[in-house]
């Protein structure tokens, strides 16, 4: 087994036969970090009895988190603990190989079939903690299993594994990446050179946020449409302005507009099912809606996006239900595209 793998058996592991036995190394680390985090300064003793081990255990995993990890672990003589003599946000991201990334991937996919059960809540615990150090870089829908409903998910194809498995390795070890990609209706692939900074789930599809060099905008890939793929040895700086989440956030599917982006607020009524739906599901960060009548037959949902092209597409979905009131800009969308359904 990888080294991935290894952690993931010792955590479950931990989880299931917690009573009785000594805790696993991994989870005893971070568990220690967490203590010495709190500000409370836990010596060996505190954390033996916490842990259940012996004291000599605490201090080696004390010197490792210094001396591998590069945590700046102090002990205060005056208050008898462990402490941080410098900030720590992140837990250190211990080192993974495209392949245990992809696997990685692939593991997230395979938990749909234990959703609702004990072993989901063990492997989302799991989980939490193998992917802690990659938050803000790597989206995975995670918390997808604190619900015990079925899930169905685009199938992924074993192309993309393996590009995801490369892509969130340069992603963590920020490194330049060069590749084709051919834009929906472009005839030809065009060559990219991008920093990239975030992996995101949107709608079953995975898609790569990067700051196009050329162009020195961000730019949004779909993996599907990315070819060539190559990691180079060029590091680059992250942008510590830059949350992939909060980048998402200013579109209504994947698109979004790039720089200081001007919003548009956008107002469709909906009746009947779809007004009923309207009331169920958040499809927008921003997403309001109000009643117009007694019944809630018919409503009004507002959300503020920076492009209307996906917003088109999910009008068109409700059909006669859903009539745009604004902006102009979207009411003439969807006369175009119904025009040219007629015809």
């Amino acid at each position: 087994m990888n080294q991935l793998q290894d952690n993931v058996a010792e955590l479950m592991a931990d989880t299931n036969e917690r009573i009785g036995k000594t805790r696993r190394p991994l989870f005893r680390i971070y568990e220690i970090h967490s203590a010495i985090r709190s500000g409370n300064y836990p010596n060996c003793t505190k954390l033996a009895e916490l842990l259940c081990v012996q004291r000599k255990t605490i201090q080696r995993d004390i010197t490792f988190m210094r001396d591998e990890l590069n945590l700046p672990v102090k002990y205060e003589d005056a208050l008898h603990g462990f402490y941080y003599e410098s900030d720590v946000s992140d837990f250190p991201v211990f080192q993974i190989t495209a392949e245990e990334l992809a696997g990685l991937f692939l593991a997230r996919t395979a938990m749909d079939s234990v959703r609702g059960t004990a072993l989901a809540e063990v492997m989302q615990k799991t989980f939490a903690k193998l992917t802690k150090g990659m938050q803000g870089k790597i989206q995975f829908a995670w918390n997808d299993l604190d619900v015990a409903f079925s899930r169905k998910a685009v199938e992924q194809h074993p192309r993309d594994i393996k590009l995801f498995g490369v892509i969130a390795e340069s992603i963590l070890n920020q490194l330049v990446t060069t590749f084709y990609y051919r834009k929906l209706g472009a005839e030809h692939a065009e060559s990219r050179q991008v920093q990239p900074l975030h992996l995101g789930e949107v709608e079953g599809g995975w898609y790569l946020i990067g700051m196009d060099i050329a162009r020195g905008a961000l730019r949004t890939f779909a993996l599907p449409r990315i070819t060539r793929f190559k990691v180079t040895t060029k590091q680059f700086e992250r942008p510590s302005n830059f949350a992939g989440n909060e980048h998402l956030k200013q579109s209504f599917g994947i698109w979004s507009v790039a720089g200081d982006y001007s919003r548009q607020v956008v107002r469709v009524e909906l009746k009947n099912y779809a007004a009923r739906l309207a009331q169920e599901r958040r499809w927008h960060p921003t997403q309001e809606v109000s009643a117009l009548n007694a019944k809630g037959s018919r409503v009004e949902i507002r959300f503020e996006v920076g492009r209307l092209e996906e917003v088109l597409r999910w009008v068109l979905s409700f059909g006669s239900q859903a009539k745009v009131l604004g902006p102009p800009e979207l009411v003439k969308m969807v006369r175009d595209e119904v025009e040219a359904m007629r015809a």
